[in-house]
């Protein structure tokens, strides 16, 4: 090396061991899946919560998707448009309403990566905090 030193290098032996435990699976998380499964997140654009890991055939279509991306954030398949993500990168976007009929593995989406729903419905009930800001809430007196 030319002089260069690597300020996260780790000397300590009981770290090592601690990294090298934490780490030594990362490289399979997904190879339990079945053929053609991917395991996604799901964020949403007025919530703070995220889905993980949610599993989809390949071969089920984006309206499938759109219908459980509904029943997870209240959001209507028809005012989604979503953003296919790799490593916090967009890679694809699917505009609300179309290519419905398409299957998930047309575009690309694999285990890891992100599809992020953007609310495009004026009246949303989850935009501004509606679903999870509790002070918005009625409280009894």
């Amino acid at each position: 090396m030319s002089g260069i030193i690597n300020k996260t290098e780790i000397k300590n032996q009981d770290m090592l061991a601690l990294k090298g435990y934490i780490t030594a699976q990362d490289n399979q998380q997904y190879n339990r899946l079945a053929e053609g499964t991917v395991s996604i997140d799901c964020t949403h654009s007025n919530l703070i919560q995220r889905h993980i890991e949610l599993r989809f055939d390949k071969h089920e279509n984006i309206e499938m998707l759109r219908h459980r991306i509904y029943r997870q954030t209240g959001t209507p398949p028809d005012f989604q448009e979503l953003q296919v993500k790799s490593c916090g990168q967009i890679i694809g976007t699917i505009p609300a309403g179309q290519h419905d009929d398409k299957m998930i593995g047309y575009f690309g989406i694999e285990s890891g990566m992100e599809v992020h729903c953007i609310d495009l419905n004026p009246y949303s009930n989850s935009a501004g905090g509606g679903y999870e800001d509790v002070s918005k809430v009625k409280k009894y007196r």
